[in-house]
């Protein structure tokens, strides 16, 4: 295990910088009883709060920071405060910061770099929760500028920075979390209480971290504010961004290697079906049918299908509403004019698409899927049948790097799990894998496993992947599934 130090900082509040805070000692307080279950050394996991935030005090702690943390391989820093720029050169505002020389009581961040870099630790993680703070004379809100973030980030060799919004941005709090947004997601991961992007080791990389906090933090957000508010987290110094940050595998707990986190929020739940064009809502007799399955076609169909995916999308948020109580603020619901449409819930995506038949031009493809599942285990709940059961037939996940089909099936062959048996094509493109009391499907080819079974049975679904996963724990590694199609790769 790596040797892991970490140096907290929280400035809740302020002599006359600016308001406080909100839960600022206490979300550093959470944190820092967090992290020696994570691979850090409880005695070199530094917190200065209250009357230890003041300039006075950082800098002290900042020019014995390599005696205080000794030698350790890597270096967690949170800073939590207000931010505000000037001349190009950003700056943290400490408890006594006065606003007659703001720049010269406050911590410049390059100071604070330049400090971090003295500890000569190989990987340095600064997580920053910046909100704005309005200078003296000023109307608009400041906060650190990007120009000199991205030099100062990718100039240096071994630290990567995390920040909770984007320069200039408003960093939000929740008063029914009790905890600032950003925050209480970044406690949500590092004590283990989400999966999202653990490796399969229980390894968190600063680029993972930010790759959650990034998609959690702006769902949370439309729930807790009526108006919409925007705060969007950033990472600076991305070819870093590998670096590992925290250890999970004691707070996850067994089964972290079949259960693999981050497959879990890669599983997609499909159903599919085909229609005919001429019964589409936008249809009309004075049309003509496609006769190819070309551009031309593909446009036509994604205008005259548009009627169907809202009524498709209607009456799916208002089930939705009813089955898992969500408010509409809670909803993001978008029917696009490229044959898609979408909801997008706190705690899943659900998608419907519509696409020309390439074996018959006359007919479409109608595609459903649920993806980006917070948490697996909503698969069982009463209201996930009740809206999806009777549609989803299809559990799918995708590998990251093909998978090599002709090998798989020789490995299992040479030494067959209990209950499986394998047959596969002459090409070895595909192979179809039989398990001991599973009536359905199972699908493997250079690019995914498909589970197909019954509509009305996803949790069967889940549990047969599970039971896939447990014999065959090394095939492949995941990459999202459920996505706007405009963000994959």
């Amino acid at each position: 295990m790596a040797d892991r130090a970490a140096l907290l900082i929280a400035v809740e509040t302020f002599f006359e910088a600016g308001p406080p805070v909100s839960y600022a000692a206490a979300d550093v307080a959470e944190l820092a009883r967090a992290l020696p279950a994570v691979g850090y050394a409880a005695d070199r996991c530094l917190l200065l709060a209250g009357h230890r935030t003041t300039k006075a005090a950082i800098d002290s702690h900042l020019a014995r920071l390599p005696k205080l943390i000794g030698k350790p391989d890597s270096l967690l820093v949170l800073v939590i405060t207000r931010g505000f720029s000037q001349k190009g050169r950003g700056y943290l505002a400490c408890a006594d910061s006065i606003l007659p020389d703001l720049s010269g009581t406050a911590l410049a961040l390059a100071d604070l770099v330049a400090a971090l870099h003295k500890t000569r630790c190989r990987e340095i993680a600064l997580l920053l929760d910046v909100d704005t703070l309005t200078l003296p004379g000023e109307m608009v809100p400041s906060g650190l500028d990007e120009a000199e973030l991205m030099k100062l980030f990718e100039e240096s060799p071994s630290c990567v920075a995390l920040l909770a919004s984007e320069p200039g941005e408003r960093s939000f709090e929740s008063a029914q979390l009790k905890h600032g947004i950003w925050r209480s997601h970044l406690i949500e991961m590092l004590t283990g209480k989400v999966r999202s992007g653990v490796g399969k080791d229980g390894s968190l990389t600063a680029l993972a971290l930010h790759s959650f906090l990034a998609d959690a933090v702006p769902r949370t957000l439309r729930r807790a504010y009526e108006t919409p508010q925007e705060q969007a987290p950033v990472l600076f110094g991305e070819e870093k961004g590998l670096m590992v940050v925290a250890d999970l595998a004691a707070v996850l707990g067994p089964g972290g290697n079949v259960l693999d986190p981050a497959r879990m929020k890669r599983v997609v739940f499909r159903a599919e079906s085909v229609g005919k064009v001429k019964d589409l809502g936008g249809f009309r007799k004075s049309h003509s049918l496609p006769d190819r399955a070309n551009d031309w076609a593909r446009k036509y169909v994604n205008r005259v299908a548009l009627p169907d995916i809202k009524a498709d999308l209607d009456n799916m948020f208002e089930a939705v509403r009813e089955q898992f109580g969500f408010k509409r603020k809670d909803l993001d619901v978008s029917a696009e004019r490229d044959g898609l449409g979408f909801i997008r819930a706190p705690d899943f995506e659900y998608t419907v698409t519509v696409s020309v038949n390439p074996e018959d031009p006359t007919e479409v493809i109608w595609r459903r899927e649920v993806g980006r599942l917070a948490d697996p285990a909503m698969v069982r709940s009463e209201g996930f049948a009740s809206v999806f059961g009777t549609v989803l037939n299809r559990l799918v996940f995708e590998f990251a790097v093909p998978v090599d089909v002709a090998e798989f099936v020789d490995r299992i062959e040479e030494a067959p799990p209990e209950g499986v048996k394998v047959s596969v094509g002459s090409d070895s493109d595909t192979a179809e894998v039989k398990l001991t009391g599973f009536t359905g499907r199972v699908t493997v080819t250079r690019d995914a496993v498909e589970i197909e079974g019954r509509a009305g049975s996803s949790a069967g679904l889940l549990d047969q992947f599970l039971a896939f996963l447990q014999k065959f724990a090394g095939v492949g590694e995941p990459k999202q599934l459920g996505s706007h199609p405009a963000e994959d790769d």
